[in-house]
């Protein structure tokens, strides 16, 4: 860790102990210490005064600029969730994000706000940061271009659990071996009407019509088609919907709505785009529930499951 070390040899408050390190500064000055996250109690940032200190409890003291650029950071962060996207992972390679309904994964026009654009900001704000804290700190800082990469997609209106890759190694790796790295892929969704079975697996070729961006489903191999492969079990029925979840061998552009309108004959709830008759909840009733991979960098295998949106209540009442 950066900074000045001190081990408490006594317990007391925190206001205390630094007085006795710093008696040349003011009670004052020990608080706008504090205040701009400069003391750290065990490796974590402590700004409480009173905050209580046990006998062997390490302070740090960092540099101003330290601090400031770690208070940055923070607050980077604290604007990607305040836009509602939650960060489940982090790491030199991979950012796992839980996105919300409504927001689009990248661009596909003139628009903005993007989580593509929210979480580079996020990333580009970080690394100018931690090179400013290594400078500061006397270690040769890392000059490589900060930027976020897209390995898949959600479409807009589905939320759920989405991996980016933070180089272009990690993501081309993660992208070729997708279906060997990539073990568990699940959605729920709430479809309209009563779903027959109560398992089974899709299989068809898909299409985009580029004047409707609608995609079409064949039973059949076609030209420009792609095979698209899914699996579904039902959950639970009520009287007007079904909850399904759906598990993917493939991942093409719409794939859970298409098949579930053309192949099973029930639309996702909320998707007018393909069927659709009702619209319960504002929203597509699709959620990216579970992804796990094994990290080819780590080796680890890391599960991410996003907690179910409270809307979806709405389909049991």
């Amino acid at each position: 860790m950066k900074g000045q070390h001190y081990r408490v040899q006594e317990a007391g408050p925190l206001l205390e102990q630094l007085l006795k390190l710093f008696p040349e500064r003011s009670r004052t000055s020990i608080k706008t210490m504090l205040s701009k996250g400069q003391i750290l109690v065990g490796g974590e940032s402590v700004t409480a005064f009173d905050h209580p200190l046990k006998k062997g409890d390490t302070v740090t003291v960092l540099q101003k600029g330290i601090s400031i650029a770690r208070a940055m950071r923070s607050d980077a962060r604290q604007t990607v969730e305040k836009a509602g996207v939650k960060i489940y992972f982090e790491d030199e390679n991979y950012i796992v994000v839980d996105k919300p309904s409504g927001m689009l994964t990248v661009a596909t026009g003139k628009e903005k706000k993007t989580l593509y654009s929210l979480l580079n900001a996020y990333i580009k704000l970080n690394a100018r940061m931690q090179r400013k804290e290594d400078i500061i700190s006397g270690v040769k800082p890392d000059r490589s271009t900060a930027k976020v990469w897209i390995v898949h997609r959600l479409d807009k209106g589905t939320s759920g659990v989405l991996v980016f890759a933070k180089n272009e190694r990690a993501k081309d790796i993660l992208q070729s071996k997708w279906k060997d790295l990539v073990t568990e892929r699940k959605y729920i969704a709430w479809l309209e009407g009563n779903v027959e079975k109560d398992r089974g697996a899709i299989q068809s070729w898909l299409v985009e019509n580029e004047k409707s961006m609608k995609v079409k489903s064949f039973p059949e191999e076609v030209k420009d088609g792609q095979l698209a492969i899914t699996h579904y079990t039902v959950l639970e029925r009520t009287r007007h919907y079904t909850e399904v979840e759906f598990s993917l061998e493939t991942g093409r552009k719409n794939q859970i709505r298409v098949h579930a309108a053309e192949e099973l004959g029930h639309p996702v709830a909320g998707d007018e785009k393909y069927g659709a008759q009702w619209d319960p909840i504002r929203r597509l009733a699709l959620h990216a529930h579970t992804l796990k991979f094994r990290n080819p960098f780590s080796g680890k295998i890391q599960r991410f499951t996003s907690t179910l949106p409270e809307s979806f209540q709405k389909f049991l009442k």
